[in-house]
């Protein structure tokens, strides 16, 4: 791959969230682009989209509109969409891949990324890149790639971002002002407006997401593989040698847990924890007050909020602001083909379209101009556009901070954050770092069942239970089920995948 300015991405704790119940494969929505007989005799091409969540407002139009831009650039590509619950959404891809179904082109993230390989799930796509990807290769730095390679394999198509550790949380600062209270610098100032919520607006819950915002404070130089809410470790990039260690049995996650249930006691997390199943959703219809959050998620529901309450604002709270930053893993969100695809290349050369020009990227991420948005300066604006034209696809998906237009709502001082949060960032030694689990899957299976027992998703992360009641219980049974054979074998594989750089 050629070298290139550094471009990255960053770690989507909030977005993990929605993914840490993954049972059954759910019902489908989908949309076809066009007749069959009609596809024949032009001889194009379907792509077949698997993406979660539930499809876009105006779907069918924009999709021929991208269908005939698609080929008058020589690219005589349609798109079919299949949407799948977000609860279902990884494992309908097992799923689909397993039973031989010939979809192409799918989401994924970078946490995944490692598992979806050892199940076979997801296509190498280094060759194809090479003859079909001239505009990712040249965009897209070296260690970017770096971050999607399995193996030495490139098994996905990052998008273009800040990547540097940015766990935070969003808010809303109308009720912050509302209640007289200053910018919130550090925890104590959040929980006085979590507090102020609670008792000024009872309709809202203060918070959904526990202290998940926090661990950049909690753990500020860990590496946990970029899903902390599964991770089984974490790695100290601080400490030398680095060494694979227990994420359960370490200071700052009982500190995590601790926060989470004292926030719950009083009375500033859900009671029922799956109340809120769309994170997203939930905090743009005003059904919460703050979430865990990253540095661009509120770029992506600023103009959802705003068109809910045209009186809201949205603030990025993230603690110590100061203190260093790492990266751990250039890229998060990714596009991916999948195993058992008819048309990889197509799959690859439409995500180079994508990114190849400002036209192709605004009308795939906003649709139509003038009839699903409108320009305002260097913004999307939706002044004017009906709520059914307003289309809102999963576009942080293929974020590419080179043509995105961020809503008129951001303001200056907000965009100038995103656009310099990388710098001075530290780039870590494990950016690359996947660990294989093939070596380790029995034991896998019996700690991820424990672990959703108790943390994941379960009573520890929601703060229904405190830590020191169930502490021994939970570290004793991980001791049981293995954990340490698999600490050892991720360290194994840490070792020699230092030992490999070192000699690059």
């Amino acid at each position: 791959m050629k070298k290139t300015k550094p471009l990255k991405s960053s770690i989507l704790i909030a977005v993990i969230l929605a993914f840490t119940m993954l049972a059954g494969c759910g019902s489908a929505v989908s949309t076809s682009p066009g007749k069959a007989g009609n596809e024949a005799a032009s001889n194009s091409v379907t792509l077949k989209i698997l993406f979660p969540g539930d499809p876009p407002r105006n779907l069918d139009a924009v999709n021929a509109a991208i269908s005939e831009k698609l080929k008058a650039d020589g690219l005589n590509i349609k798109l079919s969409y299949t949407f799948v619950p977000w609860d279902s959404y990884f494992n309908k891809q097992s799923l689909v891949v397993a039973a031989g179904e010939s979809y192409d082109l799918a989401w994924s993230h970078v946490s995944k990324l490692s598992q979806s390989v050892s199940k076979n799930v997801l296509m190498p796509l280094d060759e194809i890149l090479q003859t079909n990807g001239a505009e990712l290769n040249k965009d897209i730095s070296d260690f970017v790639w770096k971050a999607v390679q399995v193996n030495g394999k490139t098994y996905a198509i990052p998008r273009v971002v800040p990547s540097a550790q940015s766990d935070s949380f969003q808010i809303r600062g109308d009720l912050r002002k509302k209640y007289g209270l200053p910018e919130i610098k550090n925890s104590a100032d959040f929980e006085k407006y979590l507090e102020a919520v609670k008792q000024n607006d009872p309709q809202m819950v203060p918070l959904v997401g526990g202290a998940s915002g926090m661990i950049r404070e909690l753990g500020p130089s860990n590496f946990m593989n970029g899903e902390y809410m599964n991770s089984l470790f974490y790695i100290d990039v601080n400490e030398k040698p680095l060494k694979v260690k227990n994420m359960f049995n370490s200071k700052f996650y009982e500190d995590f847990v601790n926060i989470t249930r004292d926030w719950y006691k009083k009375g500033y997390l859900p009671k029922d924890p799956n109340l809120f199943k769309d994170v997203n959703g939930s905090f743009t219809q005003g059904k919460m007050a703050a979430m865990p959050s990253n540095i661009l998620r509120p770029t992506e529901v600023i103009d959802a909020l705003k068109t809910n309450f045209p009186e809201a604002e949205l603030e990025f709270v993230q603690f110590a602001p100061n203190d260093p930053k790492y990266i751990f893993s250039s890229a998060d969100n990714l596009l991916v083909v999948l195993a058992t695809s008819k048309h990889p290349k197509e799959a690859v050369s439409f995500v180079n379209w994508l990114h190849s020009s400002q036209e192709n990227y605004d009308l795939f991420t906003l649709g139509v101009k003038d009839v699903n948005y409108k320009v305002d300066g260097n913004s999307a604006s939706y002044d004017g556009i009906p709520a059914d034209k307003q289309y809102f696809p999963i576009s942080w998906a293929w974020t590419d901070m080179r043509y995105h237009k961020f809503s008129k709502f951001m303001t200056p001082d907000q965009m100038d954050v995103i656009k310099n949060f990388d710098n001075g960032a530290i780039q870590t030694p494990l950016i690359g770092f996947a660990p294989d689990n093939e070596p380790v899957k029995a034991e896998l299976a019996k700690l991820s069942a424990i672990v959703a027992e108790y943390s994941a998703n379960g009573p520890l992360m929601n703060g229904q239970v405190d830590f020191s009641t169930v502490k021994d219980q939970f570290l004793s049974r991980l001791d049981a089920a293995g954990i340490n054979k698999v600490l050892a074998e991720y360290q194994k594989q840490l070792d020699a995948f230092l030992a490999a750089q070192n000699k690059s």
